[in-house]
């Protein structure tokens, strides 16, 4: 059962588009954004439209992306996941919403949010993290200057350490079987990976820390640098116990 038309309603959610076919109607400079995702998604997307902007040519060297020079027929919805209707022509945007849901297709249009099955978000991504924002379609211009805030402060390489936390993870969770001593050690490892705040010098030297961590053997994360433990502590003091 579907949401009925307006605002409100809206669950965030990510979807996996990989290999997955999405239909885009549309070709001109915002139709090519849309499909621009849905590439970075993974998606094979299929692109309709009697004329294609440069924008949207620049992308057909991509193996997944099929571009239909004509105009969009409801039989383009055949074998697809998700279809965004981005044309200039309201008409044309209507009739691939009321097809689409005919056939059970979720589609988005992008000149009617209220009347769309989901909205594509504003996105920051650094490999595998992905910060969506979304207004509900009620101001795009403010959620396009929080993107272009947001994409200045999360660092370049935050995707490499996610991939290096997954890792880690992943390799914790085979190697500890104590549920309680594997939460531990993933908050230990959090606390490392996260003590040097974006865009510090130290980011590199923790990297290289974390990749330590992953590497065959005991998968104990190493004590954060900070105040020394109780045996360095031990290990300082003079022979006859004096500090």
């Amino acid at each position: 059962m579907r949401a009925p038309d307006g605002p409100g309603g809206l669950y965030p959610v990510v979807w996996r588009l990989g290999g997955r076919r999405a239909l885009v109607v549309g070709g001109g400079a915002v139709a090519a954004r849309k499909a621009a995702g849905l590439l970075e998604a993974g998606a094979h997307v299929v692109a309709v439209s009697p004329r294609f902007a440069p924008a949207f040519k620049r992308l057909v060297p991509r193996a997944a992306v099929t571009c239909l020079e004509r105009p969009y027929r409801p039989t383009d919805l055949a074998d697809v996941s998700v279809a965004i209707a981005a044309t200039d022509d309201r008409t044309v945007n209507a009739q691939v919403r009321a097809d689409a849901r005919r056939v059970g297709v979720w589609v988005s249009v992008v000149d009617d949010p209220g009347r769309s099955d989901f909205i594509v978000p504003a996105v920051v991504r650094r490999g595998d993290f992905l910060l969506a924002i979304s207004s509900g379609g009620a101001s795009p211009g403010l959620v396009a200057r929080l993107r272009r805030e947001l994409d200045r402060l999360v660092p370049p390489d935050l995707g490499r350490l996610v991939r290096l936390l997954g890792t880690a993870r992943a390799r914790i969770r085979r190697a500890v079987p104590d549920p309680d001593r594997r939460r531990e050690l993933l908050r230990r490892l959090l606390t490392l990976a996260l003590r040097s705040t974006p865009r510090t010098r130290e980011r590199d030297a923790v990297l290289g820390q974390i990749s330590g961590l992953i590497a065959p053997g005991d998968p104990r994360p190493a004590r954060p640098r900070g105040r020394p433990s109780s045996r360095e502590t031990r290990r300082r003091r003079a022979p006859d116990g004096r500090r």
